[in-house]
């Protein structure tokens, strides 16, 4: 059986668990009196949902280009799509730093101060410090638990 397929079949029965465990929960929100408990189950669900899908996305990806490699195919349609597949873009990778800036120093560019807003944080919080303060961020929420 073909990558493909086995990670298709694979991440397929993933999504329909998670999807079977969305649905109930949405009923269940509907006919509820305490909407919180159904909300932030679905909220779960959907973080669970959105990892799998783009775990899905980048095995399905890593699963085509090793078929096309395999095959030798540089470009083909696929339906509505052309999949063209591309060489990775270049990058230089720091092997030894030290040897690198002995052999080119002009390579390495002075870096500005950067302020600890860990311990600028900290000293706000025992005090004033001119030139900054404490402001407080948007309300969020944080979802403990066990996951299914």
């Amino acid at each position: 059986m073909s990558e493909i397929i086995e990670t298709a079949q694979r991440r397929h029965t993933e999504m329909k668990a998670l999807l079977d465990e969305y649905v109930p929960l949405v009923r269940e929100l509907k006919k509820s009196n305490d909407q919180i408990v159904p909300s932030v189950q679905i909220y779960e669900v959907l973080r669970r949902l959105s990892d799998s899908v783009k775990d899905y996305r980048d095995a399905m990806k890593a699963a085509i280009i090793e078929d096309m490699r395999a095959t030798g195919t540089i470009e083909t349609e696929a339906g509505p799509y052309t999949v063209t597949l591309r060489k990775g873009a270049t990058r230089a990778v720091v092997q030894d730093e030290t040897a690198l800036r002995a052999a080119r120093p002009d390579l390495f560019e002075p870096q500005p101060d950067k302020i600890s807003t860990r311990l600028l944080g900290q000293a706000l919080r025992f005090g004033g410090v001119d030139g900054a303060e404490l402001v407080e961020g948007e309300p969020t929420i944080a979802v403990k638990g066990n996951v299914k």
